[in-house]
Formats: structure tokens, sequence, C-alpha cells
């Protein structure tokens, strides 16, 4: 069954713990995961345990799991992304015209068609998004329409870009655990949008494999005006390339070549540069006890050295130069 998000959609990350040593319940609560299966487990049952620890933000579910026995299960095709990284044990995956065998330390991704696989004493790390966010944050960057977006191979690139999907969703998890940063809508689609882009450059795909994207109409300056005022008006939002073209009534891929043209940058780099500009505002006219991680993640930036490397970069000093020269009482910085 496809995944749509936080079922209840009100808490905006959600952390959930499914342990047992009955293998029938196991296979029921990965079902609702992963769709209807068959399975057939080897071992002594007394060996048996099944645990699941699951965060939940937005769109996005990184899930760690442990499964002591071997299994072999045939599985229906799967429409949403899911990738594994193995830390323990063995995992293997077989289609009709692939297979995939991992051990520890290595990833691949679910396949989108029916298959087998086998598992042996595993422990492994799964990131789910729908496939819908991938092939939006891939047409973003690329041009191709999302509906012709699909992956086209189980395993990364790369062992190096296996090892980068590794760190990002790390990273995903541990921001996760930050109260500041779950609270903050800007900074868990930034997340999200960071796990979804990172797919999209580590497992094959057909963007990787098309020569040529037809041509759009011009857009002129008045779009693009149009544009950077909605940006400007909605900055605090959890905005995306697609939302703002849908405002101004153009294509994502005729906006994108607009900014490009009339401003030199994609309007998500305009979009940064305006949340930056927001942030050196409010580093200017803070309140007392108002920290420079408060502020970077107001505006939507999740990791602090990179909000001071651009910081820097724009205003010639760190953000907290500017906070102290407001003369307020600052607490200690809690990263």
């Amino acid at each position: 069954m496809p995944w749509t998000g936080n079922p209840d959609g009100q808490e905006p990350v959600t952390r959930d713990i499914v342990e047992t040593d009955d293998p029938e319940h196991a296979h029921h609560v990965i079902a609702l995961r992963f769709g209807e299966h068959r399975t057939r487990v080897s071992g002594p049952p007394a060996r048996f345990r099944y645990r699941r620890v699951t965060l939940r933000a937005d769109d996005l579910e990184i899930g760690e799991t442990r499964y002591t026995m071997r299994n072999r299960t045939e599985s229906l095709p799967y429409p949403d992304f899911a990738a594994i990284s193995v830390t323990h044990g063995r995992y293997a995956v077989r289609t009709d015209g692939e297979e995939l065998r991992l051990g520890p330390g290595t990833t691949g991704r679910y396949p989108e068609v029916d298959a087998v696989h086998l598992v042996d004493d595993l422990a492994s790390v799964v990131v789910r998004l729908p496939m819908q966010r991938i092939a939006a944050a891939a047409s973003i960057r690329t041009g191709l329409p999302a509906a012709n977006f699909q992956f086209t191979a189980m395993a990364p690139l790369s062992p190096a870009l296996a090892l980068l999907w590794q760190s990002v969703t790390a990273f995903a998890r541990r921001q996760l655990a930050v109260s500041a940063v779950v609270a903050s809508p800007l900074a868990r689609a930034g997340l999200v949008d960071l796990v979804a882009t990172t797919a999209v450059a580590v497992f094959p795909n057909t963007t990787m494999t098309i020569n040529y994207l037809p041509g759009q109409a011009g857009v002129g300056r008045a779009i693009v005006r149009r544009a950077a005022e909605y940006i400007e008006a909605h900055a605090a939002a959890p905005l995306t390339v697609g939302r703002i073209a849908e405002a101004c009534e153009v294509s994502q891929r005729a906006l994108q070549a607009a900014f490009q043209r009339h401003h030199g940058q994609t309007p998500m780099a305009f979009l940064r540069a305006v949340r930056l500009r927001q942030a050196h505002w409010d580093l200017q006219h803070a309140k007392p006890g108002q920290t420079v991680a408060e502020t970077a993640r107001r505006w939507g930036w999740t990791h602090p050295g990179r909000f001071a490397q651009a910081y820097r970069e724009a205003y010639g000093c760190h953000p907290y130069d500017t906070l102290r020269g407001t003369g307020v009482s600052a607490p200690s910085e809690q990263g």
C-alpha cells in the first residue's frame, strides 16, 4: 500500500516502536508499511525477534529495524520510494531483471515490481518517501516532467554515493531529535527536500539518461517580478518551485529558466537569499534570549555551520556578531 505521510496530520514528527517475538504479528506490521506479501521464516521459533523504531516527519519516514531470523518473502510491486542501508546481517532482493545483495555498510533501493527478498539476521535503516515527492524534486532540478520520472536500478551509482546517502539520512535522523527543528515547518520541509534530492543524485533514474528536454515559451519580466513578490510575501512558508509556479500560472520549467535569465539564479536560491535577509533583520532586532541557532531554524537553516557561512559571505561577519551588537542578553548557543 502506498504511504501518504503522517496519518493523523496532527503531530509534526511522530515516533513509534514495534517489538514482538511473534512472526505473524511482525509480518502483519511489515505489510502495513510495504504491502501484502508471502513469507517463509526459517530457524528455531524461540530465536525470533522483530523490533522497529520509526520517526515520521511530514512526507519522510526513517525506521531502524532488527529482524533476527532468516526468511524468504515474495512481495507485490511497491509504488513509493524506499531505500535500505544494512548495518548487520544480510539482505538480498531479486526481480525478473535485477538482483541486489547487501551486507553491512551497503545500501540499495526497494524495487517497484514483483520481487523475492531474502533476509538473514538483519539490522537496517529504511528511508521512505512518496514517489511523487522524489519526482517533484527531480523535475525542479532537471526540468524532466514528474510523470516521466522513474528509477532504473536498485543499487546506488557508486560506493561513494552510497556513503553520501547514509550520511544524509543519518543527519536527517539526528535533526528530527532536535525539538526546535521539529517545531519549524521550514526546517522539516528542508530535511524532506534534502533527502528527496539526494535520492535523485544517488540512485540511477531517468534524469540521468535524457538527452534533450523540449524548450518552453519564454516568461517575461512581469511574471518573474510576480514570482519574486510571491516569494517575499511567503518566505516563512515551506515553499516549493511547484507552488511558486502555480501561484504565477506558469510551468516550473519556464519559471526556472526565467529566473536564470533575469536573476542569474534559481527560484530556490532567490528564496534562500530572502530568508537569509529576514534572518539578518531578526538578528538586528533581537529580543532577549534569542539565539543564532533559533533564528536560523526559523528561516529554514537546519545546519548552523552552513547558515554561518552563508551569513558571513553576505554580511561579512558571523551572525553572533550581529546578535551581540544589539546589546540584548543572549544565552549560550546550543547549536
